[in-house]
């Protein structure tokens, strides 16, 4: 098994380390830019609703209603599973030197 430096174990916790939660203060800005522009929740989930009744497309409702279930938390918004991949090494000296599928019954 191959040995990492510590630099090189820094870097992957580095990598898969989240960003940094924003400060309220940045929220609070952006709350006041969306009612200033009439994109209240109210108003955009009023919006939702009327795509989701009347849109002319069978996607555009579809989209509608995938919104509508991840703002209530019935659809995992992450489109991304994290992956795993499991590797098993079986050392068995009967068997080490030839393939087992090749050995007759």
């Amino acid at each position: 098994m191959a040995l990492l430096n510590p630099k090189q174990i820094y870097e992957v916790l580095k990598a898969e380390t989240p960003p940094p939660a924003r400060p309220q203060s940045h929220t609070s800005e952006l709350s006041n830019l969306l009612e200033k522009n009439n994109l209240t929740a109210d108003e955009v989930l009023c919006n939702l609703s009327s795509q989701m009744r009347s849109a002319e497309s069978d996607a555009v409702r579809f989209q509608a209603t995938k919104a509508a279930l991840q703002l209530n938390g019935l659809l995992d918004s992450k489109d991304e599973r994290s992956n795993f991949n499991v590797t098993i090494n079986i050392i068995d000296s009967e068997f080490s030197s030839c393939n087992p599928i090749l050995i007759p019954r």
